[in-house]
């Protein structure tokens, strides 16, 4: 069976009821806990983490998302997003004025302009194994989604989904699709 590391979002851990889901589809899910929020520390969490495990694909979530296509780039791992936060900088800039909520914790994620400054854009020179947009998605708009898949290249499908996976099992055969 093919290892696949799944990266949660913002405020989320490694037992996120989409890690949970993939686990319960019979995948070998590896849900790391990480700090999206700060760059520098997750990426090299995760950096080694991926030379620990040497997954055959990275798959993420919103921030998540963000974190599979950057360390796709950095790595060469074909990856898999769904609702991703393709610029967090933009994105997580209304969390300078109120913080964000924490649901693994229970407290709250303050935002600073350096911490926002430290995410990297992504490469268009990566080419996603598998880009999901949730129609319905409340927080990263369906029509943002696409349009900066357009601008980069990248193929994208779309799930009658709002900004949460909404059917786990789907996910789990999309992913053993693009292992294939």
């Amino acid at each position: 069976m093919h290892k696949v590391i799944y990266l949660h979002g913002l405020g989320s851990s490694g037992q996120a009821s989409t890690a949970l889901a993939l686990r319960d589809a019979g995948l070998d899910i590896t849900a790391p806990d990480y700090a999206p929020q700060d760059y520098t520390a997750s990426i090299s969490l995760l950096t080694e983490l991926i030379t620990e495990q040497q997954p055959a694909l990275l798959a993420g979530t919103s921030m998540g998302g963000y974190y599979a296509l950057k360390l796709a780039e950095l790595t060469g791992i074909p990856c898999l997003a769904v609702n991703a936060c393709f610029e967090p900088a933009l994105s997580l800039s209304k969390y300078l004025q109120q913080p964000a909520e924490d649901y693994a914790s229970g407290g709250l994620i303050h935002f600073t302009p350096p911490m926002l400054h430290a995410f990297p854009p992504l490469s268009a020179a990566v080419q996603p194994a598998s880009i999901i947009i949730g129609r319905r998605d409340e927080s990263i708009p369906a029509d943002y989604q696409q349009a900066f898949c357009e601008q980069m290249g990248w193929h994208y499908q779309f799930q009658d989904w709002g900004h949460r996976v909404e059917d786990g099992h789907w996910l789990a055969s999309e992913i053993r699709r693009v292992m294939r």
